[in-house]
């Protein structure tokens, strides 16, 4: 369906409206909070990694399932929701810039060198990266994890006696790890572009913790500096960061947590409090606005343009699409790639 990108704001949420009304339970809308406001309000679910992937493992019962996020988010709903379901995205192009962070032959070269060390270890993937790279933590006793509980599970690996090897989010994972008591000295920081081969299996073995140079261009912008400039401004506001900010940044802040740790902080503070937040500014706007009874800034204005890409006009399209019956793409994960990647995911989900 080709639809009028002239229509008002009001004209795409009425319409968005009367699709849902049409297509009733057979339709579940899944929704990231760093999506924008129109498309959030109009979704049935709505949180952040892990709240969207235990939605998405209890729906059973709707024919179709829209995820409104990047799109390894939609894999992970196609991946745990059931064969008979039909996933769809709104912008299959909405790739998350640090989920192409790590490929499938780097890790596999990576692991071998770690495995010729004699050293038990388990790989902990972040959900932002591909379905393959799940699918390898499913096969080799691995996991999935989110900023949620990335923490839980690198816990559960060291008690294990084994050393996470932790991709593609280096700095959620040194965070995390400095949580639990963990030295950089006692980390490594494992270089995908470089040779890596010469390093000595000695050193390697030594580590209580293997990290992967990748990062969210999102949220390593925000800068000591920042947080500097807002105290100046505001005095005594409290700075509250997500984990996937470079650790000066969440020493300096005062509360760390995932997506949904930042909205439940915000929605349990006191009327006349002030609060800066650095993450995704959609997601920022809207807990201002959601707030006028506490002083709501961002830390930087900074977006994800990739996010941003899922439009309430694209969600509409695939709606109507939908109530008429029209083909559309959907969202498919290779057969044996979604079935180990179920499997780290549902490992994720058991001690979570």
């Amino acid at each position: 369906m080709t639809i009028d990108t002239t229509l008002s704001r009001q004209e795409i949420k009425d319409r968005i409206a009367a699709a849902k009304k049409r297509l009733g339970k057979d339709l579940v809308v899944l929704a990231h909070l760093y999506q924008n406001i129109d498309i959030v309000r109009s979704a049935d679910f709505v949180g952040d990694s892990l709240q969207l992937a235990q939605s998405a493992s209890r729906q059973v019962e709707a024919k179709y399932i829209v995820f409104c996020a990047v799109s390894f988010m939609a894999e992970m709903a196609r991946i745990l929701c059931q064969p008979h379901q039909r996933v769809f995205h709104p912008e299959l192009a909405a790739k998350c810039p640090l989920a192409e962070m790590a490929v499938i032959a780097d890790v596999e070269k990576a692991w071998k060198l770690l495995q010729e060390t004699g050293k038990p270890f388990i790989p902990v993937v972040y959900v932002n990266s591909r379905a393959d790279l799940k699918a390898f933590c499913g096969k080799n006793g691995g996991f999935v994890c989110t900023s949620a509980n990335a923490k839980k599970v690198m816990e559960h690996v060291l008690a294990q006696d084994a050393v996470p090897f932790f991709f593609p989010d280096e700095n959620l994972g040194r965070n995390t790890a400095h949580t639990m008591g963990v030295t950089d000295d006692e980390m490594l920081l494992w270089e995908p572009y470089a040779d890596m081969s010469g390093t000595a299996l000695k050193e390697i073995a030594a580590k209580k913790v293997v990290l992967w140079r990748g990062f969210c261009y999102v949220h390593v912008a925000f800068r000591p500096s920042d947080i500097e400039e807002v105290k100046k401004t505001y005095g005594d506001i409290t700075v509250i960061v997500h984990p996937e900010c470079i650790p000066d940044v969440v020493r300096l802040s005062d509360y760390v947590g995932s997506t949904s740790f930042i909205k439940n902080t915000i929605e349990a503070a006191a009327p006349g409090s002030k609060w800066a937040i650095g993450t995704e500014i959609n997601f920022v706007n809207r807990l201002k606005e959601d707030h006028p009874d506490k002083l709501v800034v961002p830390l930087r204005e900074w977006g994800c343009r990739e996010m941003a890409k899922v439009t309430a006009l694209k969600f509409l399209g695939v709606l109507e699409n939908l109530v008429e019956g029209k083909p559309q793409p959907e969202v498919t994960v290779d057969p044996d790639d979604a079935r180990y990647a179920r499997i780290a995911l549902e490992r994720m989900l058991a001690i979570t």
